[in-house]
């Protein structure tokens, strides 16, 4: 046999070459790291609670919009969007007609008048009102206990079952009024920008009562936000008796409320 001379390996080649390996492919490995942590990003939380649900999903859920792709939410927003811009031009119209008929010593109905006189204190006491009571209810709400379901049956004829359901089905009807309470800050918030457009624009009858106006739309946004205070803590009280099941992030994905 022919004995083969034994190479002495260069300096540190066994040695070095994970070392290559890794400095090469390392740039690589973490670039895969920092997509596949992208892809698994969960989204923020509340500091409340380590398993509070995200305020994206929270705000689709409030608005029954949390079965819908995003296409379809896109196009609810752009919707309301819409119609809210739609009826702020129409009020004004109304505004500026009645304006003319009252000028013209003709007379006007309870709702020509209305329309006629545009924003005023009458007008704008509503929605402060309105914030003060779901503001005082949310707070009581937050430190009570739950309550059956209100109905014809007592709650002690009542199976879990059956006044979990009964809560659930408040749970909606809530988010409905909700639903409906923003429709109509919005709405009114779109009058006010129109408003306030066609004022610097110089168009006749425009520019009465804008800050009676103001006053008006921050009314209804403060008793929006008291509602949805009012909504997210009766949503609490039903995770508490397991009526809802609190939303988790499961990859990434917001799961959705039972």
């Amino acid at each position: 046999m022919v004995p083969v001379p034994m190479t002495t390996p260069p300096r540190g080649g066994d040695a070095e070459m994970p070392e290559r390996r890794r400095g090469f492919a390392g740039p690589w490995e973490r670039g895969v790291q920092a997509s596949r942590r992208r892809l698994h990003l969960r989204p923020m939380r509340d500091h409340d609670s380590a398993g509070a649900p995200a305020r994206p999903a929270l705000a689709t859920e409030l608005l029954l919009l949390d079965g819908l792709p995003w296409a379809g939410r896109a196009a609810a927003v752009v919707l309301a969007a819409a119609v809210a811009t739609g009826w702020g031009f129409a009020a004004l119209a109304l505004h500026q007609q009645t304006l003319a008929t009252r000028i013209s010593g003709a007379s006007l109905s309870p709702l020509g008048t209305l329309f006629a006189d545009g924003s005023s204190a009458l007008t704008a006491w509503p929605g402060w009102l309105a914030a003060v009571i779901l503001g005082v209810s949310a707070w009581r709400l937050r430190r009570s206990p739950v309550e059956p379901p209100a109905g014809r049956s007592a709650a002690g004829e009542l199976s879990a079952a059956e006044v979990r359901a009964g809560l659930r089905r408040e749970y909606v009807a809530a988010r409905l009024i909700l639903i409906a309470v923003s429709g109509l800050t919005l709405a009114d918030l779109a009058r006010l920008a129109v408003s306030g457009i066609a004022a610097l624009l110089g168009v006749g009858g425009a520019g009465g009562g804008l800050p009676w106006m103001g006053a008006e739309v921050i009314g209804l946004g403060a008793a929006t936000a008291a509602l949805t205070a009012w909504v997210l803590c009766f949503r609490r009280q039903l995770e508490r008796v397991g009526a809802l099941q609190p939303r988790r992030v499961h990859g990434g994905v917001d799961g959705s409320p039972s």
